[in-house]
């Protein structure tokens, strides 16, 4: 039986991944755009389909199944994202020069400053306050501005079509097209500013990075890769921040555990992106030859669609799996994927995350929701997932 994705609840408060978990390990189901396919819910399936060059993730031929319109949520054919070996392999040793350990340390006292800033600026409001727009949001957008070079009067129209790109299923196909030219002309522009004037930033790394035979990035795939760094540089930290503060509410033993710990940080920011992390469904992939997954036979063209969040539910590999338990050990959680498409950004998405908690966690004493938590209005499906709105409290 053929089933439709997603669910039918447009705005689910529960995560699509604690539904799914129950589902059968491979199943067939029906995307938005008509196209048929797979959905994957098992841990070690959904490493299968990231890992596995048998799936790949070049789907810009013609014809090509997609989730919801051609290209879903990458760009073009100069996305990294819409690449396999060996072109794949190409742009992500170049990229990777601009995401040095090294690099991503050095950014921890700018964020800490930026975090304090956004919070003492929240506190003279005074509570309730909207956590999204006051701190959740301008927290991770500064960051990767200024990682990225954008001018500070240009942050606003990056926020507008960043937004909309990411939440395709709220807005007309148009809207999203334009949106993605809009994105391709500001970084076109800013890519020509950093080879004319490189600075210190992560962008002007890009543009002057090698390899070792002195190939570099082209124009188009600088324009491509800046314009996803942006998105997935803010926009999941974003919903990462604003999904554990209502997770940490909504648990207020584990966010007494959390602000008598520090060292609980890291895995409480793990455990977020188990439990309800921004990234419920994965990017489609399609097979190049039969092969055997979850118990089915998925065949040569067909695409599968893995479900971290129902990977990251999975009772055979997360003891408790519906538990919410920062102290959790037993496995690594998929939300930054995994293989050779894992997040170039998963280590500064996780320093911004432990920063963003313990700023919060730290410096506002009784810290809860405003609001019943029933009441939050989230993100679609097949957005990156996260509530709309957090009022906030805490005591003065």
């Amino acid at each position: 039986m053929t089933a439709a994705y997603p669910a039918e609840k447009d705005h689910p408060a529960v995560p699509m991944g604690a539904i799914y978990a129950g589902h059968p390990p491979a199943s067939r189901i029906v995307f938005p755009s008509g196209h048929e396919g797979w959905l994957v819910t098992r841990y070690d399936d959904v490493r299968t389909v990231f890992s596995d060059p048998r799936f790949s993730r070049n789907l810009l031929y013609p014809g090509a199944p997609c989730v919801i319109e051609p290209g879903d949520f990458s760009t073009g054919e100069h996305s990294i994202l819409n690449m396999d070996p060996p072109d794949h392999t190409r742009l992500r040793r170049l990229s990777a020069q601009a995401f040095t350990a090294r690099r991503i340390a050095a950014l921890r006292p700018r964020i800490e400053e930026i975090a304090v800033d956004l919070l003492e600026t929240m506190v003279a409001h005074g509570p309730p306050v909207n956590l999204v727009e006051k701190f959740a949001f301008p927290l991770p957008t500064a960051v990767m501005c200024e990682l990225l070079g954008v001018p500070f009067a240009g942050r606003e129209r990056f926020r507008r079509w960043s937004l909309v790109i990411v939440t395709p299923m709220q807005h007309e196909p148009a809207e999203v097209e334009q949106a993605r030219r809009d994105g391709a002309e500001d970084m076109a522009a800013l890519v020509a500013e950093k080879r004319a004037r490189p600075a210190e930033d992560f962008l002007s790394a890009l543009v002057q990075a090698r390899d070792e035979d002195g190939d570099r990035l082209t124009e188009p795939e600088l324009i491509d890769l800046a314009t996803q760094l942006l998105l997935a540089g803010h926009e999941t930290t974003v919903s990462l921040i604003a999904c554990g503060i209502v997770l940490l509410c909504g648990h207020p033993e584990q966010l007494a555990a959390l602000r008598a710990d520090p060292s609980l940080t890291p895995g409480a920011v793990e455990e977020i992106m188990r439990y309800d992390g921004p990234v419920d469904s994965s990017l489609l992939r399609v097979a190049l030859e039969d092969v055997r997954l979850g118990g089915v036979l998925v065949r040569r063209g067909e695409a599968v669609l893995a479900h971290v969040g129902a990977a990251n539910r999975d009772e055979n590999v997360f003891r408790s799996a519906a538990k919410f338990d920062i102290r959790r050990r037993d496995a690594a959680q998929l939300g930054f994927g995994h293989g050779i498409h894992f997040c170039l950004g998963a280590a500064l998405a996780r320093l911004e995350g432990e920063i963003a908690l313990r700023t919060l966690v730290d410096r506002l004493p009784g810290l809860d929701l405003a609001v019943p938590a029933e009441t939050i209005a989230w993100r679609p499906p097949l957005s990156v997932r996260g509530p709309e709105e957090v009022p906030v409290t805490w005591r003065t």
